[in-house]
């Protein structure tokens, strides 16, 4: 009897060791399972999200002819599928690079927030809207020896006149669908000059510029300059996004 005793404590210990084992085991399968699915449910999710996106950039492209090729389009919010059951989303973004009918780059960029299926297209609860033009492109429509430079908030203005650096410095107006300069400060090799010189005010206003049509019906509602770029500004309210043309 004295024999067989230490031989059952350890059986009795090893099968005791082995049942807390496969609980734990179970568990960890359990757990990477659901993990596995819910990583597989995302990169459905994604994969949708993606291919509606390519969607619309090419449905854009094809309505806007001015777009040289198809935009970004980013639609946010998960789950994707959930809002695209709905027929809402709660933001979409798009960017874009175009062409206006004298050769001016476009880049355009758009903000649409709460977007909702429609009859005939979809509507975006606001949407903002901004498209800038490039200032070395502006200044080359100017001619070779123009350069212009966004300065706090400003446009400065330099070209050469009898071998001297003329500079104007000049804010930007927004009148209706024309973009004015209205010149603060003026000066000639160095030297200051009166800015409503009715020759320098006579020259920016040969160079104000009409906006060309604007996509969806929006209007311009403000005009900024900074370092590289003119940037007409355009904000809506219900906002429609029709199907097609």
């Amino acid at each position: 009897m004295n024999h067989t005793a230490p031989s059952e404590a350890p059986a009795r210990a090893v099968g005791h060791g082995t049942g807390a084992r496969r609980p734990r085991r179970t568990r960890r399968l359990v757990l990477a399972g659901a993990c596995a699915l819910v990583a597989g449910l995302v990169l459905t999710d994604r994969v949708a999200a993606g291919v509606t996106e390519g969607r619309m950039a090419d449905r854009m492209a094809a309505r806007q002819s001015a777009l040289v090729a198809a935009p970004d389009v980013s639609i946010d919010g998960f789950p994707f599928l959930w809002h695209a059951a709905a027929g809402r989303y709660p933001q979409v973004e798009v960017e874009g690079r175009a062409e206006t009918q004298d050769g001016l780059p476009v880049t355009a960029a758009f903000d649409l927030q709460d977007v909702s299926r429609k009859r005939g297209g979809y509507s975006a609860a606001a949407a903002r809207a901004a498209f800038s033009v490039p200032l070395d492109a502006l200044a080359a429509k100017r001619g070779s020896d123009v350069r212009l430079t966004g300065r706090d908030g400003k446009m400065e203005i330099t070209r050469t006149v009898m071998g001297m650096p003329l500079v104007v410095t000049a804010a930007l107006k927004l009148t209706g669908d024309t973009v004015t300069l209205e010149p603060t400060a003026a000066s000639l090799a160095g030297r200051a000059l009166d800015p409503a010189n009715p020759r320098i005010v006579a020259a920016l206003n040969a160079v104000e510029r009409k906006i060309p049509e604007l996509p969806l019906g929006l209007s311009p509602s403000s005009v900024s300059v900074d370092g590289n770029a003119v940037t007409v500004h355009s904000e809506a309210k219900d906002l429609a996004l029709p199907a097609r043309t």
